[in-house]
């Protein structure tokens, strides 16, 4: 069993410091408090982690056709035809 302390629990898991301290709670992140400090095992974030994925989008389809127009906006209540005084 590896026991993290908040720094090396906040790299592993892409956060700072700052971050995993003020939303471990909130988070639901599996703790225990070892002498007053907030300790964390590598295995319970690992499996908390894999519990919490959540699944990418699925991509649209490459036969779909690209939208039609030059991608561009215009202002409200005018046109590109429009001509100004």
């Amino acid at each position: 069993m590896v026991i993290l302390n908040i720094q090396q629990a906040a790299k592993f898991l892409g956060k700072t410091p700052a971050a995993l301290r003020n939303g471990y709670k909130r988070w639901g992140v599996p703790h225990f408090r070892l002498g007053g400090q907030i300790k964390f095992t590598q295995e319970a974030l690992q499996e908390w982690v894999a519990k919490n994925m959540v699944e990418a989008m699925p991509q649209e389809p490459k036969d779909k056709p690209a939208p039609s127009g030059d991608g561009r906006r215009t202002k409200r209540g005018t046109s590109k035809s429009a001509s100004r005084p």
